[in-house]
């Protein structure tokens, strides 16, 4: 049985080897910061430990060669595809605050009705890279994201909104009160042109091909908007309002000071340097330090 080899371009081979050690690498790094603040007994932060796990196997696959880096990248496919849907439900429970019970029944069932498509996916994996039929992958493999992202799509729009209209905080003021969640904010828009760009890299609108790196760019982005902050949005939204609300009424409540001291004497200000401070010990999920103040 004929397997289709690895790439023997010097460039594409390159940039599959890097494209794998960067994912590897951040997946490795992004494991580390999830058991540094990942608390005991909660499923979530389990679900996103186990999320990033599942997806280290799939990037040590150009060391080998045929026949065993067909039967190596089949085998580990499946488990990547394990890691895409789990993020889906990660997903889901981190919306979940935000969205009406019908609408999450939806949402839970949406993505089991697409598992059937999943299997035909790992099969059309198998039997491009351990034979010549590479016509059921070619297939398939455009429809990929459109399989895989949806559920995130409408995560990363639905937390825009309640960001806008139910938060009323703006991008500079997130970026201003906790960086951390500016950053969250940003890896998502970055695994949202990941997807376009792999989704266009797939057709014939650009020749790049099935094998390309910007899957696995989508895929780091998006597992990074998991480990960043460990809680449910609504959680971290929350002690972020509180946050902001606590240093405006700081703010004005040092300019009606000023007002009131004569001109010839001099106020001194209570020290807020450590509002945003983050706890020695250790990195803390979503703003943790803003327990300090009762968030």
């Amino acid at each position: 049985m004929d397997s289709i080899s690895k790439p023997t371009a010097p460039l594409k081979l390159i940039l599959e080897a890097w494209s794998q050690g960067f994912m590897i690498g951040a997946l490795v790094i992004m494991i580390g910061i999830t058991l540094a603040n990942m608390r005991k007994g909660v499923l979530l932060h389990k679900l996103i430990l186990i999320e990033l796990v599942l997806g280290v196997p799939n990037g040590f696959f150009i060391f080998f060669g045929p026949p065993v880096r067909g039967w190596y990248l089949s085998s580990t496919v499946i488990l990547l595809v394990l890691s895409w849907n789990l993020h889906n439900i990660i997903a889901w429970i981190k919306t979940k605050p935000f969205i009406e019970r019908r609408s999450s029944h939806i949402y839970v069932l949406s993505i089991l009705l697409v598992q059937p498509y999943w299997a035909l996916e790992i099969y059309a994996n198998f039997s491009y890279f351990n034979s010549s039929k590479d016509y059921l992958y070619s297939a398939t493999r455009p429809y990929t994201a459109f399989f895989r992202d949806p559920w995130w799509i409408f995560t990363i729009l639905n937390l825009f909104w309640n960001i806008k209209y139910r938060y009323n905080l703006g991008f500079v003021e997130i970026v201003r009160v906790c960086p951390r969640f500016a950053i969250l904010l940003a890896c998502m828009c970055l695994s949202i042109v990941c997807i376009i760009i792999d989704i266009v890299s797939v057709i014939p609108a650009v020749p790049i091909g099935p094998i390309n790196p910007f899957w696995k760019f989508a895929f780091i982005f998006k597992c990074f908007t998991d480990s960043i902050v460990l809680d449910d949005f609504k959680t971290a939204l929350d002690k972020l309002s509180k946050h902001s609300m606590r240093q405006i009424s700081l703010e004005t409540a040092q300019v009606g000071s000023f007002d009131n001291v004569p001109r010839n004497q001099t106020l001194e200000l209570p020290d807020i340097g450590s509002l945003c401070t983050p706890p020695q010990a250790a990195i803390s999920p979503a703003c943790e330090e803003d327990r300090r103040y009762g968030g």
